[in-house]
């Protein structure tokens, strides 16, 4: 991996020690000039749609390799909520149904379910967290006979706590249970396969970890299920025949297509493209090695710092990319970092740090420097 190669390709490392991938995803130039190429061709009346939709086609293949799915198991969406509310909304639910959640959710993956329950009177189960962390014993006790589905984030926003989602499944499939999972604090940071993980919903945005324009995501479902989630959002292109405007019934595309409304954001899928072809150059095997040996290095450089503590799981079995902080007053920290070209963010009343492949030891060093400078 050429890191000063890389760096090249992303101009926000001549500006600031970039470490918020968490909250958002910094563009590569490939990634600008493809987008902005489907835009001018907009903007001089050059309106390849055939083209634009060959490009979407390849994103759509190239997401599919990425998480070990069909491309026909794919949707390509606008967001996490986008892709959590189709599979919310579109399944079916008896009288006594539950669903089962915890309290560490970001909103993307409660509010959907919090509102669903609300109107069809469902239970909604929240498993409480430990401290941070999220037993699957705890989910086993919440989950029975009567959960309809296990809405669990991949990866907590907050202290990057993951969770064994393989395990998870299969705890929810003795129950007959599906799992859906908001991943993305996941995808584009460290492998995920959905074959592997036995995730019947996967849900993502690609303007976090995938270094992706913003309003651009997927939404995965295990093709077995299409027949049992109906298409919610409905417009031309969940048609199986979609260029046929006259007046007839509608007939869902028997792949991910059915989830598909109307147009797509050509120029950011575009971009998608592009980027997730980078994260595939350098593998996301390595991306991850490399995201994890900044943050030990990080955790290095602060031992002895009475007044920084890491609040996330640093064991192998629950870990990712992201590192919570705990100090004194982090709004300030925070704001105080900035001001010397360091960006972070602050969740859950501490520190997030979420570095990327192309970031480097310097630049986690100058970090480091800075909170022993408290």
């Amino acid at each position: 991996m050429d890191i000063n190669k890389i760096r090249k390709e992303f101009p926000v490392t001549n500006k600031y020690a970039y470490f918020d991938h968490a909250a958002v995803g910094p563009l590569s130039t490939r990634t600008v000039q493809a987008a902005n190429h489907v835009t001018e061709e907009k903007c001089e009346g050059d309106l390849h749609w055939g083209s634009w939709e060959d490009t979407a086609e390849e994103t759509r293949k190239s997401i599919a390799v990425l998480i070990g799915a069909s491309a026909d198991e794919i949707a390509l969406v606008h967001s996490t909520s986008e892709g959590v509310s189709i599979v919310a909304n579109g399944l079916s639910y008896e009288e006594g149904s539950n669903i089962v959640t915890c309290d560490m959710e970001f909103p993307s993956n409660l509010f959907p379910w919090q509102a669903l329950a609300k109107r069809q009177g469902l239970e909604l189960r929240v498993v409480r967290n430990r401290d941070g962390f999220l037993g699957v014993e705890d989910f086993a006790q919440a989950i029975d006979e009567e959960t309809r589905i296990v809405a669990v984030s991949h990866v907590q926003y907050m202290n990057g706590f993951r969770i064994d989602l393989e395990e998870l499944s299969k705890i929810a499939h003795e129950n007959d249970a599906y799992v859906a999972t908001d991943a993305v604090q996941a995808v584009g940071e460290m492998p995920v396969n959905v074959s592997e993980l036995g995730v019947d919903f996967l849900a993502t945005s690609g303007y976090k970890w995938l270094l992706s324009p913003v309003s651009t995501g997927f939404l995965y479902v295990r093709q077995e299920l299409f027949e049992e989630l109906w298409p919610t959002i409905v417009g031309y292109r969940a048609d199986e025949t979609p260029m046929e405007f006259h007046f007839r019934e509608f007939q869902p595309a028997h792949t991910a297509h059915r989830y598909e409304g109307g147009q797509l954001n050509f120029p950011g899928f575009a971009g998608m493209k592009e980027s997730i072809k980078l994260l595939q150059e350098v593998s996301v095997g390595a991306i991850e090695t490399r995201i994890l040996s900044l943050i030990d290095h990080l955790i290095d450089g602060l031992e002895g710092n009475a007044k920084v503590r890491v609040r996330s799981c640093l064991d192998e079995s629950c870990r990712s990319g992201i590192v919570n902080l705990a100090c004194p007053d982090p709004e300030s920290v925070a704001e105080r970092l900035l001001q010397r070209g360091v960006v972070v963010s602050v969740r859950g009343g501490g520190l997030r740090i979420s570095p990327h492949f192309y970031n480097t030891e310097d630049e986690i060093g100058k970090l480091v420097a800075e909170l022993n400078a408290l």
